[in-house]
């Protein structure tokens, strides 16, 4: 198989990813890793020119590794929060639970350990 045959093939895989599970409130919390592509959207989102927003960075990693099992973008939710966008809703809905939001974000770390750019692209040409 050629390199482009192979990329071709890959093109619409669904390359599978480690996930971890969290209980928070009794309630599982399933983590999953962020692709290049999820990590890259949340650098530039965080990104204010000469700072970066790191609560922004983190709350976006946040809904990126739960948004497969978390309707964080349900308008009803966002209106009973007051949150313009999904990613204001993570600082709002842990708001008096600071060791949930504490543990989500830990797991997030966790499940991304390792996963700089770098890595993330010489995994990706494996």
């Amino acid at each position: 198989m050629s390199k482009l045959q192979k990329y071709l093939a890959r093109a619409n895989e669904q390359a599978p990813r480690k996930e971890v599970v969290v209980v928070i409130d009794g309630d599982e919390w399933k983590v999953r890793q962020l692709n290049l592509s999820e990590l890259r959207e949340c650098e530039r989102m965080a990104d204010k020119g000469e700072k970066t927003d790191w609560f922004l960075y983190n709350d976006a990693r946040i809904v990126k590794a739960t948004e497969h099992e978390f309707p964080w973008n349900q308008e009803e939710l966002k209106k009973a929060y007051k949150a313009g966008t999904k990613y204001e809703l993570v600082e709002k809905i842990f708001r008096d639970n600071p060791d949930g939001y504490s543990k989500l974000l830990q797991a997030v770390r966790d499940v991304n350990a390792g996963q700089s750019e770098e890595e993330a692209i010489e995994e990706a040409k494996n």
